[in-house]
């Protein structure tokens, strides 16, 4: 593979350490990371115990990465045979989930301790107990007393997310709150009281959420002497500081050790992910100092691209069209919205579960099938929130020149009326087609975009309308 610029400098790099590779998606900095494990073999593994580990963010995506390693990067010979290149030695894949779930387990075997998943009720109950026991003091405070009790819990939550001791929570950085609580505050000091209480309480009944296995996990690495010399993390901007402080604890400093943490340059689908709102890696504990690397661009073809699937909304409406992606490796129901100058995840809850069914003729009409083929997931706003819709496959190309072609998505409003001149899914005697609506005459057509096929005139048939088009999805 050919790799350019920073990719090469990075590959290459004797530089050890903490680096940080950051760039867009699809920028090659998986496919570069992967191929600088082999100078790590090669070069920085010095003893037979010396381990690197790539860590990625769930197990679809580490099967993924494995294949690629195993199908391109592991070919590569090295271009000079050093001592420590004649180690065997492989590169251990894991999914950030898998580990925790591995150190959590032992910290159930050696505590003896039982939990049980707490749910969104539970913490709500829990703390409106904290909050009572609390009154006096939480009246003394305007900033507390105004907040409602959701606010209370998201700020417990980071603070249970990013494991912060009360010193670290005084005077970090909080930013892209719906309010503002001011650094070493009485506000803070109280809020930091809140969440040890809540989460004592937690402790008590038995309960636990993902952020307390992350801790407890962490727990039971720093317990462990099976440390890795190399870590290769990808995917950090959808990290809590909690799991990257998990991951920090697998790692075996030394002189010649190296931990890679590959940023994309991209809204966060979580919550409470660390490096972003403000957060510098810097403020990592002991990362102060570190090699920075950005990819702009690439001419090769990148295994951040192996599961993207890239789209185009058009709005018949508007005429305005957005370009999206969907990630086929990941578990969760989102689209990444791509801007010129950034990208944005769109998370489940911003968008419109819209079912597809078979194939519609923009051609000549069709038999039609009514079976549910799959669920196609469009952002609310370019829908317009309604959930009344339904997308159809177009055959043919008699509405080409309403850029409506073959292979196309045509997302429909289901409804039995329509306007004049309204792009249409007709049925017409048990078959369908996409047609423009022309109500000009007394007789209504279904009027073809392209003039090699022929007005279909619905005079003295049995009609109906299946609904109004109002978007084009078109795969690039």
């Amino acid at each position: 593979m050919n790799f350019e610029g920073n990719q090469n400098r990075y590959i290459n790099s004797k530089h050890l350490g903490v680096q940080v590779v950051k760039g867009y998606l699809h920028t090659g900095k998986t496919s570069a990371a992967l191929h600088r494990t082999v100078n790590l073999k090669n070069n920085y593994c010095l003893y037979r115990s010396d381990k690197i580990a790539f860590i990625t963010t769930n197990n679809n995506n580490k099967m993924l990465v494995q294949s690629f390693y195993e199908a391109t990067v592991k070919k590569n010979k090295p271009s000079s045979i050093t001592l420590f290149s004649l180690i065997e030695k492989e590169v251990e894949f894991f999914s950030l989930d898998e580990l925790i779930d591995l150190y959590f387990e032992l910290y159930i075997e050696s505590s003896g301790t039982s939990f049980k998943d707490i749910t969104e009720s539970d913490k709500l109950l829990i703390l409106r107990e904290v909050l009572e026991v609390n009154e006096n003091s939480i009246n003394k405070i305007r900033t507390i007393k105004n907040s409602s009790i959701y606010f209370i819990l998201d700020e417990i939550q980071w603070i249970k997310a990013s494991m912060l001791s009360k010193d670290e929570y005084a005077e970090v950085n909080r930013k892209g709150r719906v309010k503002a609580v001011r650094k070493n505050s009485s506000a803070r000091e109280l809020l930091y009281s809140l969440n040890l209480q809540y989460q004592s309480r937690m402790k008590e009944l038995y309960f636990i959420d993902k952020y307390d296995k992350a801790k407890y996990a962490k727990l039971m690495v720093e317990k462990d002497n099976d440390k890795y010399i190399h870590i290769l993390l990808d995917n950090c901007e959808n990290l809590t500081r909690g799991e990257l402080n998990f991951i920090k604890a697998l790692y075996d400093k030394k002189d010649y050790s190296s931990f890679t943490y590959l940023i994309n340059t991209i809204e966060s689908s979580e919550r409470y992910a660390w490096l972003k709102n403000g957060i510098k890696l810097n403020y990592m504990n002991d990362f102060d100092a570190f090699k920075n690397y950005r990819f702009a661009s690439s001419s090769v073809k990148k295994l951040d691209n192996y599961a993207l699937e890239r789209f185009t909304y058009v709005n018949l409406k508007h005429k305005s069209e957005h370009t999206f992606m969907i990630d086929g490796a990941s578990t969760s129901n989102e689209i990444i919205i791509d801007y010129n100058d950034k990208q944005e995840v769109i998370k489940e809850d911003d968008l419109v579960e819209v079912p597809m069914y078979s194939d519609i003729a923009a051609g000549e009409p069709i038999p039609m099938n009514g079976e549910q083929e799959s669920n196609f997931y469009i952002p609310y706003n370019w829908i317009r929130g309604k959930k009344d819709n339904f997308i159809l496959h177009v055959k043919g190309d008699s509405m080409k020149n309403a850029n409506i072609n073959d292979g196309d998505f045509v997302v429909i409003r289901r409804q039995q009326s329509a306007n004049h001149n309204d792009i249409v899914a007709a049925e017409i005697e048990g078959s369908a087609t996409l047609k423009r609506l022309n109500l000009k005459n007394e007789i209504p057509y279904l009027m073809p975009e392209n003039p090699k096929y022929q007005p279909i005139s619905l005079e003295n048939k049995d009609a109906s309308i299946l609904g109004i088009a109002i978007g084009v999805i078109k795969q690039a």
